[in-house]
Parts: structure tokens; sequence; C-alpha cells
């Protein structure tokens, strides 16, 4: 038993000397990670694989086939106490690197209790793709690695065997470490540290185990060679082997060789001697003698030498009557007779051979003759049973272990156990020794195991040297495991970080505003200045000139008549204003902004003011009607309906029929018509008839005889007739499009008449206006003379599939006056009759069929009556 115990352990020492498959990994993102392929057997000490300089480092062992293969685990603990156990152990499937998971990860910190010194060993059973050991920080502990009781480097050390055993046929060498394993993990198991080792594939019965695990726990049993019939036997040392395999009796070695016969004849005696070799720590005696004998040569003697050989044989017997025959008698043999037979005496009864119960005594003779005489008859030993009063002690005996419990979880990790019953002890016997219960741990399904958090990583150093950063820390996630809930949360921490103030350079603000000229012509300069922000924190001045000045009013001064001179103007006064310049006084009190009025030269270059124009005033009611259509507008935008609009219409349609005060009244009412257009184009804001009427009603507002001077003055910068047209083009795109059905609209007043027809492509009829009979026509248009035609043939795509679905909107405006008001772009003529615009959206294919506009002439003293065609697109 012991070879073999030999040749595991070489066995298992050997793969220390190997090179082993250590890859680095990138599992939880340790520093230092070993990793264990293709290995069945092996050894590590902790400060190999966890170094005291160092932390978080990771030992993992992969088993090459779960399906095929076992890992089992023994591990001597550390004689020290640690103040928190920082090495986890826990088994998993795989680790999935994108969400930090472990998958099927099982916990085995409470198989192993590294830091309970209550138990020497720990073992466990692995039965999945990975197992690991690693370090990890404990909670609220700030220094690293974590501090061990008492301080001795050794006692802070454990190490650990590993065994991967086929679940199919394994090897002999491999079943008998493993039996070794688990006879020693049950005989240190209690309902506190049950057993890791849940089963074997290996048949580990038989004495051969148990001898096996007393030399790992480091005690030694009683042989059974000393139970007989239930009691131990006092004094009795186990008979060993020899080398044939035959026992010696009692413990004793081989008997030597006879020794020499005392006599050539008449009786001699030899001997042989034998000795006691106990056990080593036992303390046992052996039992019976250590020297016998028996006669040798008992042939007579010759008759020439019988008498003095008889009275040599009387003399020696009667010499050592005393002494010989208590030597023999000592050698177990009877002492010579002398005499007759029957006068033989016998030798005194022995001492019993026990001290307590039943034994035996023996007493012997020696027979003593002559040649001549007859030989002795009888025996030369008897025995006869002896009793002592003395009871003798009875040892406790185990009965035989019941068999294992249920599992105490129906999933999960539980526990099953076994117990014995001792046969108590009599008569001041030993009582039974090794456990009366053993516990182990089981494992019957796998529980729903929902997936958990380990504990925040470190938060990682700031990303910032100065000013704000950030900082990360990370955790990772232990599952879930057979259909258990994932975790919830976050695998990833950011918080903000602040070392140090950066150091901040100076940095020049924006230049002032330039000052005043220090002349006002023949040349002068002009200075402006900035401000140096900062620095701040140790950074760098500002570079580059604080200052900076320029030329300024370097045309030549004029003369005193090229300067208009001051001048009183109703309330207003305009100062003294060289020629070319532009004076500048603030619009009345029911206006704001600014009127204008220039000084120029006339031929002979002589100074004079110009009349003053109001372009850039805009009265107060007009300017509250501008600010609010351009907030409505700003809500439209922002997908924002806004109420009142209406109202705002109706207001512009009251104060614009009473005419403008201003050039820049027109201005702003033409603003505002622009933005209304822009919020009827929104399709959650639907414009009423009545909103279509007062738009149309504003246009011809603006075209009353009461506004043509205001018109001249706001065409200098402002809108001409073109702006005009497109404004009401887009204004028919919108209405036309967003009007319910196939229906026509007519607006007429004071200054335009207005048609908005909407047609089907493939239905569409010819337009004729104005339409004749239409309630409420004014007097200028009812001419039966005046006819527009727009025929239904411009109304087509050119492609067929097209004018299926198309739908096309015609506008017609007739103006009264807009040739009087406003000037063309592209023709001169003086126009004093009407003018009417055609608008066509989607445009028109082509103009095969061109309009026909029948207009009577106005006799009004003109002489060229002639009807005038032009193109005001672009």
């Amino acid at each position: 038993m012991r070879s073999i115990g030999s040749a595991l352990n070489l066995l298992l020492v050997s793969p220390l000397y190997f090179v082993w498959t250590v890859v680095a990994l990138d599992l939880a993102q340790t520093p230092c990670t070993t990793l264990v392929q293709g290995k069945f057997f092996g050894y590590f000490s902790s400060f190999a694989v966890f170094p005291l300089n160092s932390s978080l480092c990771s030992w993992i062992i992969q088993n090459p086939d779960p399906r095929r293969y076992t890992l089992y685990m023994k591990i001597l603990k550390p004689t020290g106490v640690c103040d928190h156990q920082h090495i986890r152990t826990y088994q998993f499937d795989s680790f999935l690197e994108s969400t930090r998971t472990y998958l099927g990860m099982e916990s085995f910190d409470d198989v192993l209790k590294l830091c309970d010194g209550s138990t020497r060993y720990a073992f466990l059973q692995s039965n999945k793709q990975f197992l690991q050991m690693k370090q990890t920080a404990p909670p609220g502990v700030e220094s690293w690695p974590v501090r061990w009781k008492p301080a001795k480097v050794q006692e802070r050390d454990f190490s650990v065997e590993y065994l991967v055993v086929g679940n199919r046929n394994p090897s002999k060498a491999a079943c008998q470490m493993l039996c070794k394993w688990l006879d020693a993990c049950l005989a240190i198991s209690s309902s506190s540290h049950p057993c890791g080792i849940m089963q074997t594939p290996c048949s580990c019965s038989g004495g051969e185990v148990l001898d096996q695990a007393s030399e790992i726990l480091g005690f030694t049993r009683k042989k059974e060679d000393c139970y007989k019939d239930g009691i131990y036997l006092e004094n009795c040392m186990s008979s060993p082997k020899d080398s044939s395999g035959a026992e010696f009796l009692g413990g004793w070695n081989s008997w030597s060789a006879w020794g020499d016969c005392t006599k050539d004849c008449g009786g001699g005696l030899q001997t042989r001697m034998r000795t006691c070799k106990p056990l080593p720590n036992e303390g046992l005696a052996c039992e019976g003698v250590l020297e016998e004998g028996r006669l040798c040569n008992r042939k007579a003697c010759n008759t020439n030498g019988r008498y003095n050989s008889r009275s040599q044989s009387l003399r020696s017997t009667d010499n050592r009557k005393r002494e010989d025959t208590d030597e023999l008698q000592h050698y177990g043999y009877p002492a010579p007779q002398i005499g007759d037979p029957a006068a033989e005496e016998w030798s005194p009864w022995s001492v019993c051979s026990t001290t307590c119960g039943e034994g035996w005594q023996t007493r012997t003779r020696f027979c003593v003759s002559s040649s001549y005489s007859t030989q002795c008859s009888g025996p030369l030993r008897e025995q006869r049973q002896c009793n002592n009063s003395a009871v003798c002690p009875v040892h406790g005996t185990w009965d035989e272990w019941s068999p294992w419990s249920l599992c105490s979880s129906t999933c999960g990790r539980g526990y099953r156990d076994r117990t014995r019953t001792c046969k108590p002890p009599q008569f001041g016997g030993n009582p039974c020794e090794g456990p009366e219960k053993q516990t182990k741990f089981c494992n019957i399904a796998l529980c729903p195991v929902d997936g958990n958090w380990n504990e925040w990583s470190s938060w990682s150093s700031c990303s910032a040297s100065c000013s704000n950063g950030t900082q990360q820390r990370t955790r990772e996630c232990n599952g879930p495991s057979y259909g258990g809930a994932e975790c919830q949360g976050h695998w990833v921490e950011t918080r903000d970080c602040f070392l140090r103030q950066c150091p901040v350079d100076g940095k020049w603000q924006a230049w002032g505003v330039w000052g005043s000229c220090t002349a006002t012509c023949g040349g002068g300069t002009q200075r402006r200045d900035r401000v140096c922000y900062g620095p701040f924190f140790g950074g760098e001045t500002c570079q580059g000139p604080k200052e900076e000045y320029k030329q300024c009013n370097d045309r030549r001064c004029p003369e005193p008549h090229e300067i208009c001179d001051e001048e009183s103007l109703g309330s207003v006064v305009w100062k003294e204003t060289p020629a070319g310049d532009a004076a500048a006084v603030r619009c009345p009190r029911n206006a704001t902004g600014l009127i204008l009025r220039r000084c120029i030269l006339d031929e002979e270059g002589i100074a004079y003011w110009e009349p003053p124009t109001y372009i850039k005033c805009v009265s107060i009611d007009y300017r509250n009607i501008q600010m609010m259509t351009r907030e409505h507008l700003s809500k439209a935008q922002r997908g924002l309906m806004g109420d009142g609009l209406s109202e705002v219409l109706q207001n512009l349609v009251e104060i614009s029929q009473d005419g403008t005060s201003y050039s820049g009244d027109l201005l702003s009412t033409i603003d505002v018509l622009r933005n209304m257009t822009e919020i009827f184009r929104r399709a959650y804001y639907s414009p009423n008839s009545g909103d279509v009427q007062n738009f149309v009603q504003i246009i011809s507002n603006l075209l009353s005889e009461e506004n043509r001077d205001k018109w001249e003055e706001a065409q200098l910068i402002g809108p001409n007739a073109k702006e005009l047209f497109r404004l009401m083009e887009d204004f028919i795109d919108v209405i036309g499009f967003r009007m319910k059905d196939f229906r026509d609209s007519y607006q007429v007043t004071d200054n335009l008449v207005l048609g908005i027809h909407k047609l089907p492509a493939n239905a569409a009829t010819d337009i004729t206006f104005p339409m004749k009979g239409w309630r409420g026509m004014v007097d200028w248009a009812k001419n039966s003379e005046d006819k527009v035609t727009i025929s239904k043939s411009i109304l087509s795509s050119g492609l067929t599939e097209t004018d299926d679905s198309s739908v096309f909107v015609v506008g017609t405006v007739l103006y009264r006056n807009v040739g009087n008001i406003l000037s063309l772009q592209r023709n001169s003529t003086v126009l004093n009759s009407k003018v009417i615009s055609v608008t066509v959206k989607p445009f028109p294919r082509s103009l095969l069929t061109p309009l026909e506009i029948e207009f009577s002439h106005l006799y009004n003293g003109t002489t060229n009556q002639t009807c005038i065609l032009w193109d005001q697109t672009d």
C-alpha cells in the first residue's frame, strides 16, 4: 500500500517541473491572469499566483470538456487568520466581454471558507468550463492587499492541488488519489463544513482508502489484527507480513536455527531464539517465550562407558538438579526425570496467560533414564484453564454506515449526510475513534439564479490633469444562470473629477467701437481699445497691442458753399451738414425710426437740402401689427399654433383704410403680408374666407390714390410692381391648393378683382374673367368689352398618366391703377389703364394657345391706343 501511495505522490508532484500552458486573458480586466489549459493534475502555491506586491490577480483552470471530465481540488488553508476574505473562488461556463457578464456563475466561497481555520483542508468538485480563483478588493478597504494576522509571511500562504478525472473509465492512479481525497474530505466533514466532493467516477471502498486518508490528515488508526471477537486485545502487536506473505504469530520475528546438541548420546538439549519487533509508537509487548529447547541424541551410550556415563549423568543431573532444571523449564521443556517415572515431579503451574478473563496455565517435567532402564511414559507438559477475577475492558466499535440521506435542497447546492452507531465500550475500554456523522454537498438540479453585480472596481484616474475631467469604474455581472433574471443597472459608472485649475492664458476681448474722429475732414485719427481677460492660475499674458488707431475723414474739407446751412423746417431743426452726407432726426411721436435728409450739390456746385424722406419712419400702429405678425410666424415655425391671427388681419384692414402716414408704413405692411402668406402655408392652419378677403382688401387699400406719394418714396429702396405681383402669386398658390374640392373664389375690391380657380387637368374648361353678373362687381370692372380667356389647353403637364391626377390652380388679378402708382421693371411706358396678371400653378408645359385679352380703350387724351403685353417674370 505504501509503494502505491508513493508512486501516486510522485505522479502529482511531477507537473511542478513542467512548463504550464499560460496565457493572459482579459477576463474581468485583471492586471495579471494565469490560465491553465491541457493539464490533468498539478499544484501551485498562493505566493506564486497571487504575489504579495500585486493585487487583483486571478488563476483560471479550463476543463477540456465538462461532459467528459470533472475537476477536483484540494486546498491546504493558510495558518494565519485574515481580516477579509479577498480570494474568491467560483466556476462559470463563459464570460461575455461586451456586457461584462459571467454566464452560469456559481460561487465556491461557502465551500472553501479560506478564512475559516477550524478545518485545515478544503475540497471541492467543479463540472463547468472554467474554475477561477480571483483577488478582489474588499468593500471599504482602501489599502491593498489586505493585512493578515499574524504578520508572518509563511502563515499567509496556502496551496492548491487540482485533479481532472474522466467521467468514464478513469485511470487507476487518478482514482487512488481521488479516493484518498474523498475519505479525507468525509473524515473532517460536519454540518457546518460539508464535504465538497459530491460524487466520483471511482469505486472508493475498502480499508485501503482509509489508510491513505490517515496519512493526509496526519493521524493513524489501530490495526485490525488486534481486534478479535469484538474486543481489542491488550498488549497485542499486529503481525507483519514477510515477503512470502506468511504471518508471524504474536508479532515475533522468525525463529533462529536450532543450536548444537549438548550431548553426543544419552539425551542432550538443543535451543533456538527469536526477537520481538514492535511497530513504532505502538508500545505493545509480544506474548510468548523468547527461547525454546528440545531433546536430542537420545540414543544410549556404549556398555563400557555405561557406569561412568551413568555416574556422570547422575552427577550432572544432581549437580544441575536445581540450576539446569530451572533453565529447562525456562525453555518450555520439562525437567529430566530421576529414577522411576512414577516418582518424577511436575514443575509448578505457570502464571495465567492473561491478566483478565479466561486463560491457561502450564507445567512441565523431564524424563531421566539410562540405557538399561525403561523409557519414561506420559506427557512432559500439561495445561489447564485459569480464571482471573479482573474483568477485561471491551473497546467501543462502530456499526456500518447508514445510507446517504436525501439532498437537503431540491435545486442548487444542498447537503446530505450519513451516520453510524458506536457500540459503547465496557469495563474501562476505549471509546470509538472517528466521526459519528459525515456530510457532503449535493446538487440535484440547477436553480434559476438571478444575475447579481460584483463590487464596483476602483475609480479610474481622472481623464484630465487639470480642470474638469471624468472618472470611470466598472463592475461585472455574475449570471444570470438557468433562466434567472438579468442584472439591473449599468456596468459602467462615470463621475466628474477636478484635480486642479488649469493655467488660463490671457485672451483679448473683442475690440471696442471706434472712437470719434479727431477731425471732421482733412484727415484725422480714430482709436479703439480692447481688454485682456486674464491670465489666471499662472497662464501667459495677452500678446499684442491694447490700442489700435486708423485714419479717418481724409477727404478734403468742404468749402463754405459746399455745406448746407442749419435749417428749421416746422418743428425739426436740420443741423449744418456737408454735401454728400445725410442728416437724421427722430420721427414724430406717433412713429418710430429716423427722418433722413440729404445735402447734395447742384449743377453749379452749391449745396442744398433735399426734401426729407420718411422711409425709415413707421407709425406705432403699423409697428405693433408688424411685431405681432412676427411672433405668430415664430410660433408657426416651431410647430405651435397661435390665436388671434384673424384679428391681426382685421386690424390692419381698418388701419390701412385711412391711408398711410409715412412711406415706412407701406414697407411695414408688405412685410406683414409676406409673413401671413408663410403662416398660411402651415398645414395645421387653415385660412378662412374672412382671412382671404381681408388679405385682398389690404392690397387694395395700399393701391389707393392717397398713397401715391408714399409709393414714390418707398420705391427708392422698397418694392416695385414686380414685388407686388410676386406677393400675389404666392398668395394665390397657397390659397388655391388649400381650397377644398374644386371650386372658384372671387374677391372684388375698389382697386383690384381676384379670381382663383382650382381645376383637375383631365376635366379642365376655358376660364373667362371677369365673370359677368358676379355679385358685388364694381363699376370699373363691369365693362362688357373687358374679357380675359384662358384656354384649357395650357392646363397640361404633357404626360397623360400625370394629367390623370394633376390639379392646377389659376389665379387672375385685374388691377385698376397699379400702372399709375408702381414703376414696372421692363416697360417704362406710362400706363393709365388696367393691368391684368395671370398665375398658373404648377407651371404649365407650354403656352400653345396664348391668353386672349380684350380691353376697351380709355379715352383720356392719350394718342397711343394700343394694348401692351410684357412678361414680368425672371
